[in-house]
């Protein structure tokens, strides 16, 4: 995701100013249910759905399912964007990642991006000592327990280095706490704790609950564009 639209983006002008987190929070009430586990025995399911915007057009969706049995953890996202200018095609962008987890370790991984006609494929899996990683542009052994940008799990903010699940880089991370934040809800304010995530080439925000449920993102991207995740 941290690739996602600069390519189509060039040479591109104009832009819309970004939009305050509680804009895109205000419609939060009706789905919290999104946020809360559906248990059945002693497996429990959670799903986070996301419509995708580019300043204020709507360019596709984001969505995560994650199955939890005990510290074991199946996610699968898959994301569809495409930007028009006058109903023209600019950019499409196509992801697929499966994940598996034990407790804060990432176990096994499979992705699938087609970013705009350019393909990504990321597989890797631990043995305990180390995390065998494969891609389109070679190998790597990276440390037996990492963690990729798993947004969907607030844990993830404490680690200095993080695997982008689209091209398999494993990238250095700073992450700092900018406070709780007050955002309109349906007639009433609610609080979120605000994080920003800084990577060498990208910044972003993430919002999430008092109880650490997760609840949007945005990032500022080429030209100023402002692209922001909207909890559906």
């Amino acid at each position: 995701m941290h690739r996602l639209l600069d390519s189509a983006l060039k040479g591109r002008v104009g832009h819309a100013p970004g939009h305050a987190p509680g804009l895109w929070l205000a419609n939060l009430g009706a789905c919290l249910t999104f946020l809360w586990p559906i248990t059945t025995g002693a497996v429990s399911q959670r799903d986070w759905q996301f419509q995708v915007f580019l300043d204020d057009q709507a360019i596709g969706h984001h969505r995560f399912f994650l199955t939890r049995n005990g510290p074991h953890e199946r996610l699968r996202s898959e994301a569809m964007f495409e930007v028009t200018f006058l109903k023209i095609p600019l950019f499409s962008y196509r992801h697929e990642n499966v994940e598996t987890w034990d407790g804060q370790c990432l176990q096994d991984i499979r992705s699938e991006t087609d970013e705009n006609g350019k393909q990504f494929r990321v597989e890797g899996a631990s043995d305990g000592e180390a995390f065998q990683l494969s891609t389109l542009s070679g190998e790597a052994t990276l440390p037996g327990c990492i963690s990729t940008f798993a947004y969907w799990d607030k844990s993830f903010l404490t680690r200095d280095r993080l695997l982008n699940a689209q091209t398999g880089e494993y990238l250095d991370v700073e992450v700092s706490y900018l406070g709780e934040q007050t955002v309109p809800l349906r007639n009433t304010e609610y609080l979120a704790h605000r994080y920003l995530l800084r990577t060498e080439r990208r910044e972003i925000e993430l919002w999430y609950s008092r109880d650490d449920q997760w609840l949007g993102l945005q990032s500022t991207i080429r030209g100023g564009r402002v692209l922001r995740y909207v909890i559906e």
